[in-house]
């Protein structure tokens, strides 16, 4: 059986990017995947992908800076599935802009997508995961905010911040439910936003394709995590460093997360080695993951 097998499962920003990758790992592993974002085109596209592995895809567009849409999404999944095991909250926009020249106007859009949108989201989907007792919540942040702070990206940091801070009180609340909710931290994902900020004039870092990270969420939106993962604000940035050093030294190797952790000590850098041990079962997964 597959990880995921029969799991009803809601990404939004599903139709490019980290979450259309997220979607189709989702369906690889089993799972019904509902993508929603505002290009329709793309939207069908990933669920045509999607329904690819044998599960059912169900695309929303939807404009989820607005709660009428928020609302639209939610009432079109509980249309067509009848429970919500899955939740992936990835929909977001940035800018480069310090906070003079950035009109207050699209600092208002962006904190309702990248907060307000994800806030209204969740309330949308909770009474189903409390009814139902169990429910997996993925959200993507980001290292700015988190472990970066730079100039001219003021409001999209401040956003990133509070996502954060959403996940770690939201699953002291749900835990009752046996639902969790952790937050990823990414940083330098190829993606559209990647290149409208060389646009805006951000020198980018070398970039890592959005299907690298996608098995982090997989495993986060999947019972492995259960035991340890709750609450969470994974370094997935920093795993991105050393999981290459680790895939050159122990890829096809079949080793549980405590052999890795061992093996792993005399291969990376100290601060590297530290979030390895914190997060051993996540990057085990990683390191296992196929496709």
């Amino acid at each position: 059986m597959k990880l995921l097998e029969g799991n009803n499962a809601l990404v939004t920003g599903g139709g490019r990017g980290i979450g259309r990758e997220v979607a189709l790992d989702l369906a690889r592993c089993g799972a019904n995947v509902a993508v929603v974002a505002r290009t329709k085109t793309e939207l069908d596209q990933t669920v045509d992908n999607i329904e690819k592995f044998g599960g059912k895809g169900l695309a929303i567009p939807a404009d989820l800076s607005t709660l009428d849409g928020i609302s639209y999404c939610a009432k079109t999944f509980f249309d067509n599935f009848e429970t919500i095991d899955i939740l992936i909250n990835n929909a977001g926009m940035t800018h480069v802009a310090s906070v003079v020249e950035y009109p207050i106007e699209l600092a208002q859009k962006l904190f309702n997508l990248n907060i307000m949108g994800y806030y209204a989201m969740i309330k949308e989907v909770l009474p189903k995961m409390i009814e139902q007792k169990r429910g997996n919540i993925v959200m993507t942040a980001s290292v700015h905010g988190n472990i970066y702070f730079p100039p001219k990206k003021v409001a999209y940091a401040t956003s990133k911040a509070a996502i954060a801070a959403m996940g770690k009180t939201l699953s002291i609340e749900l835990k009752p439910y046996n639902i969790t909710v952790n937050v990823v931290t990414p940083a330098g994902i190829e993606t559209k936003m990647a290149e409208d900020l060389r646009k805006w004039g951000q020198q980018m870092p070398i970039t890592i394709p959005p299907e690298f990270i996608a098995p982090a969420y997989i495993f986060l939106a999947s019972d492995l995590a259960k035991k340890k993962y709750n609450g969470r604000v994974v370094e997935l940035h920093a795993i991105c460093e050393f999981l290459p050093v680790l895939q050159d030294e122990f890829g096809g190797m079949e080793l549980d997360h405590k052999e890795l952790v061992k093996l792993a000590n005399e291969k990376i850098k100290k601060d590297q080695f530290k979030v390895l041990k914190n997060n051993s079962e996540l990057v085990n997964f990683m390191l296992q993951y196929k496709r």
